[in-house]
């Protein structure tokens, strides 16, 4: 948000609204750096009635003061695609041009209470849309490299597409459109030019550290299987090398959560009670990408021959943010309750 508050500048306003006091705001604002933003807080008298966003979507305000967005699209559904709606949205606005029709966001109710079972829009049960990436256009090369989705097929064959920061749908041809995920070699050393070299930073427990070297070497394993030439021809070994990797997902997941639920979450694991409280959203957002993750290896192992370096690279990327997002934010805080809870050497 700071970053989108700096890149727009006086043309529009960030603000990050703390639901848990001004401790919570000042924790953001110094761990986040936040410097371009707006950065607050909410009394407890003064709760919103639509359940805690954040992670779950943003809202969206026109010049008017009118709500053009009760909640975006949720970054833990849609991952990046959720910025890009965000500013797809408001260079929409700006340009005082209709605002495009965006998947809406939802409200998780194990966050926010029975205030946020509201659900704005359709619910997530919606046919999956397909991602492309335009290329090849000569009668507008300024179009190509840009993202969208497709709407629908046309009567001459083309696609209907909303590209992001178009204002209305383009009929393109299949062949100017990539498939997401079917990225040319160009974009595949992009994505591996953001994939670290070295593993990921320690949380300080070693038996969860142990683990992500584990998952680590399950990926590292199925980068090397997916690099040409000869992918075809190992399909049975990647397969095998991405159910490996789930079970290692699987049994590192179910472990770190039992641990956080007994160390830092216990009071709240079985808490249904409504409200907002700051561990409840951060435990909430943390398992919910456990489930992500999961359903990311799921999918490419009901489609094997489609798995490659592409993919591959996205479920490297998803394991170092998660780590760097959400492990990271509880090493020192885990390892200091746990402390209590290690044998002492008697002398």
């Amino acid at each position: 948000m700071d970053a989108w508050a700096a890149s727009y500048g006086s043309a529009v306003g960030f603000v990050c609204v703390s639901v848990a006091g001004p401790q919570l705001a000042s924790q953001f604002g110094n761990e986040l750096r936040l410097k371009s933003c707006h950065n607050t807080w909410v009394d407890e008298d003064d709760m919103p009635t639509w359940g805690q966003l954040g992670c779950n979507g943003l809202i969206v305000i026109d010049g008017s003061d009118s709500v053009v967005c009760q909640a975006s699209p949720a970054f833990l559904e849609v991952k990046g695609a959720a910025f890009r709606h965000v500013e797809t949205l408001l260079d929409a606005l700006l340009r005082s041009k209709p605002a495009p029709t965006l998947k809406s966001g939802r409200v998780d109710p194990s966050v926010g209470g029975h205030c946020a079972e509201v659900r704005f829009g359709a619910d997530a049960a919606e046919e999956e849309v397909e991602e492309v990436i335009v290329s090849g256009l000569s009668s507008r090369p300024e179009l190509n490299g840009k993202r969208g989705r497709v709407l629908s097929e046309t009567s001459n064959g083309r696609l209907q597409v909303q590209l992001d920061g178009e204002a209305a749908p383009l009929a393109i041809k299949r062949q100017n459109l990539t498939t997401v995920g079917a990225e040319a070699p160009a974009e595949q050393g992009a994505l591996a030019a953001q994939v670290s070299a070295g593993p990921v930073a320690s949380v300080k427990v070693d038996a969860l550290d142990g683990e992500h070297r584990q998952c680590e070497s399950k990926l590292t394993l199925l980068g090397n299987l997916t690099q040409p030439p000869g992918v075809d021809g190992k399909r049975g070994q990647i397969a095998t090398a991405l159910r490996g990797l789930l079970e290692a997902y699987e049994s590192h997941f179910a472990h770190e959560e039992a641990m956080l639920d007994e160390h830092l979450y216990a009071a709240i694991a079985h808490d249904d009670a409504g409200g907002f409280n700051a561990d409840k959203g951060a435990r909430t957002s943390h398992f919910a990408d456990h489930q992500s993750m999961l359903a990311s290896v799921r999918s490419l192992l009901n489609d094997v021959p489609s798995v490659d370096a592409s993919a591959v690279l996205r479920l490297q990327l998803d394991f170092e943010r998660h780590a760097t997002q959400y492990d990271g934010g509880y090493a020192d805080r885990l390892s200091a309750a746990m402390a209590p809870c290690q044998p002492v050497a008697v002398p």
